[in-house]
């Protein structure tokens, strides 16, 4: 693949609305080799426990409940793949560039050429996860503590994307996620939300980016997706991570509402100082994640998933 042709199909006014509003782009990162069945099939031959997420929920309705964490166990990449095209299951893979570097040196080309597109954009902390769902799966309503892009590969979907502000992104929530006290998809959702949703149809080589802590939910086309994401932290997304956590502290321990999101001058580094007391206390803002683990991936299985007696996973 030519590797020195541009990524996205980039114009002036996505660059100067890239973070200021949703956006969608086009790339030509489908035709990837690092993306084609096989190499796909070796990442879910290889892939480590502590490096995937594997889900099923209910695809009818947004019921938060009926969302159950799994696992993989003695299968193949193939019969992994052949329960997600069968089935009803979501993976997460985690860290590609651990069983495929090419995937690490992939990021970093993404990064730079949006280094070089968008004046002023400076990330560290750059990451990649693959995404392999089952037909009709659902993500449901939630936002990323990180700046965030989707890019689509095979398959497509529907991606709605509201407003990073009250209500569609309740600020004690959000404080709640940023100190690791609760999961993504515990932000607050409400049918009415649709009526400001912007909606993208995620044809594969096409990608999406949002303004920082946007709410959206997925729903699957009648078919195999394939995306990856891609997150980074820029100096204001890492300052706004403090913030929130700050905010959360003060809600929490001090009953304080109303709290402001100033990302500098002396409210800033007061609480700056007040997470880093918090770190020292003993607290910690992030916490290991306590999995309850119920079923297997199967292909054979009815939704590609067999029951296992229950078990607890902390990563």
């Amino acid at each position: 693949m030519e590797t020195t042709a541009p990524i996205i199909e980039w114009n002036p006014r996505l660059r100067a609305q890239f973070g200021l509003r949703p956006l969608q782009l086009n790339h030509r990162l489908h035709l990837h080799p690092l993306f084609s069945e096989a190499a796909l099939a070796r990442l879910l031959d290889q892939v480590g426990r502590e490096d995937y997420y594997v889900n099923t929920m209910d695809v009818t309705s947004h019921n938060l409940r009926s969302r159950r964490e799994g696992e993989i166990r003695a299968l193949s990449g193939e019969q992994v793949m052949e329960a997600v095209r069968s089935g009803q299951i979501w993976i997460l893979l985690l860290r590609p560039h651990k069983v495929e570097p090419g995937y690490r040196e992939l990021l970093q080309e993404i990064y730079a050429e949006l280094q070089h597109a968008i004046p002023g954009f400076q990330t560290k902390f750059e990451m990649m996860s693959i995404l392999i769902s089952s037909p009709k799966i659902q993500v449901y309503y939630h936002c990323d503590i990180p700046g965030q892009s989707l890019w689509q590969v095979r398959g497509h979907k529907h991606v709605h994307v509201y407003p990073n502000r009250p209500p569609f992104l309740d600020q004690a929530a959000l404080e709640r996620i940023a100190l690791g006290q609760a999961h993504e998809i515990s932000l607050p959702y409400d049918e009415q939300f649709e009526q400001q949703a912007t909606v993208f149809d995620l044809q594969p080589g096409q990608m999406l980016h949002w303004p920082l802590n946007s709410p959206h939910r997925i729903v699957n086309g009648d078919c195999v997706n394939v995306s990856f994401t891609t997150e980074h932290f820029t100096p204001t997304i890492r300052r706004m991570f403090y913030v929130n956590c700050a905010n959360g502290i003060l809600r929490n321990h001090f009953g304080a509402k109303h709290l402001a999101q100033d990302t500098a001058g002396m409210k800033y580094w007061t609480k700056l100082a007040l997470v880093a007391a918090y770190k020292l206390s003993g607290n910690k803002s992030k916490r290991r994640k306590v999995l309850k683990v119920d079923f297997a991936v199967d292909p054979s299985a009815p939704r590609g998933i067999r029951d296992i007696p229950p078990y607890e996973f902390a990563r």
